[in-house]
């Protein structure tokens, strides 16, 4: 076990430096277990430093670095043993937006440049739609869901992972402000309140466009967002969609035809109860 855990370096959320030990000698100490002579011991650390943007910080001290920077040095103390895996314990949630997105650039460049696997444990989101390929969501320590980013996140299967994808993308908060809206609250049986979800292709098509004209169908967009995830863009959109009953049963086949993930937000005199997926006719 000691010597597979030698292959697997860890950042923490709170860096964990020594502070009695300058940065150079933060870096340097998981190598002061190994066979190997002083001088390669510190030519490897300063190494490691310049490869993390620090290396004109090697004689500071931990007191005297940023937030950002003790995380940098963190990350080249986690590298010092050649890993094969690196594993982020929720590295970026104590530091600031610009910071994060500092700490993440780098980690996606070790990733590249070193071929080096990095197992990011995080709540945040917007974490793993910037820098992950593969996405694992976990409840009370089981596995519930798995797959490619963009999978998961254009067709969620499980619950839990609905609620934090549609989070992401400020779904939430859109229906509580149409929950809000009292015109909304109770539609004709000619009208459908609609969440739809675009994936690749179909976000860059003129879906609602040709639904309109082609099923003589009227569209009013009360919310919409677009994001990329990796090299895959997802779009988010809720309408109200009227018009006849059978051409919106033969719009909606259209727009899953087309790619589009379609679920009807059932409204009552309560207000707009939580959104569930629906074959509508």
């Amino acid at each position: 076990m000691r010597t597979a855990r030698k292959k697997i370096g860890m950042i923490l959320q709170h860096f964990n430096l020594l502070n009695s030990r300058t940065v150079l000698n933060n870096v340097e100490y998981p190598l002061l277990s190994q066979s190997i002579s002083k001088h390669d011991r510190r030519a490897k650390a300063k190494k490691l430093l310049e490869l993390v943007g620090l290396g004109e910080f090697e004689a500071s001290y931990p007191e005297q670095l940023s937030g950002g920077q003790k995380q940098r040095v963190a990350i080249a103390r986690s590298l010092a043993n050649d890993p094969d895996i690196l594993v982020s314990d929720e590295a970026t949630s104590a530091l600031d937006p610009k910071t994060t997105n500092d700490i993440l650039k780098l980690l996606k460049h070790l990733n590249e440049t070193l071929h080096l696997t990095i197992v990011l444990i995080t709540h945040e989101m917007q974490v793993i739609k910037s820098v992950c390929q593969h996405v694992a969501v976990m409840d009370q320590g089981k596995i519930i869901e798995r797959g490619p980013v963009a999978d998961v996140f254009s067709d969620p299967k499980q619950a839990l992972t609905q609620n934090f994808v549609d989070s992401s993308a400020n779904v939430p908060e859109a229906l509580a402000q149409i929950k809000a809206d009292e015109s909304l609250q109770q539609l004709t049986n000619n009208e459908r309140l609609l969440y739809l979800k675009f994936r690749g292709r179909a976000t860059r098509e003129s879906l609602i466009s040709d639904l309109t004209e082609s099923y003589k169908l009227k569209a009013n967009i009360l919310f919409g967002n677009i994001e990329r995830i990796g090299s895959t863009s997802i779009g988010y959109l809720i309408i109200i969609l009227s018009g006849e009953t059978k051409r919106l049963a033969d719009g909606i086949n259209f727009l899953n035809q087309n790619g589009v993930s379609v679920q009807l937000i059932p409204t009552d005199k309560k207000g707009v109860n939580k959104h569930v997926k629906a074959n509508i006719s």
